[in-house]
């Protein structure tokens, strides 16, 4: 009456299994954190005055504190201001871009979304320079150990 059938299953091929993705991560100076907290302040003050209906939003906050944080930790690994570099995430470019975008949605100052298009722009550079990071108190790092990355342009 009722016939069962065989159906074989297949099982995948023993093989390597991918790594899990780290994130990528490029090393900033401080000036570049300052102007990174420039552009995203202004973008976040033109947005409030502009549409008030928007409400505050703690995206520019938790950022800002989350690199100062880094910084804070890169001066005790690095106590030279001029070698201390803060560790950057990629995903953190986008919020830096929707910032450039928003100085200009809004009107802000010119000047401050072009200086965070070059940054921006320079970031995306620094994508291919990876270096080895450690953990201090889950706050991450640069090892002081590794070359720094490439020419800077700071003086």
């Amino acid at each position: 009456m009722f016939r069962r059938r065989n159906y074989t299953t297949t099982t995948p091929a023993p093989g390597p299994t991918p790594a899990a993705s780290r994130p990528e991560i490029i090393a900033i100076t401080l000036n570049e954190l300052e102007t990174v907290e420039r552009v995203l302040l202004h973008a976040d003050e033109r947005k409030r005055l502009r549409r008030p209906d928007l409400g505050p939003s703690g995206h520019t906050t938790r950022l800002l504190a989350a690199l100062y944080q880094r910084a804070g930790a890169a001066s005790v690994v690095q106590p030279s201001r001029q070698l201390a570099r803060i560790p950057f995430y990629a995903s953190d470019f986008l919020w830096l871009e929707l910032a450039i975008e928003d100085i200009e949605l809004y009107g802000g100052r010119p000047v401050i979304a072009r200086d965070g298009r070059h940054l921006l722009n320079r970031f995306n550079a620094l994508l291919g320079q990876a270096r080895a990071i450690t953990h201090m108190g889950g706050t991450p790092v640069f090892d002081p150990d590794t070359a720094l990355p490439g020419p800077t342009t700071d003086s």
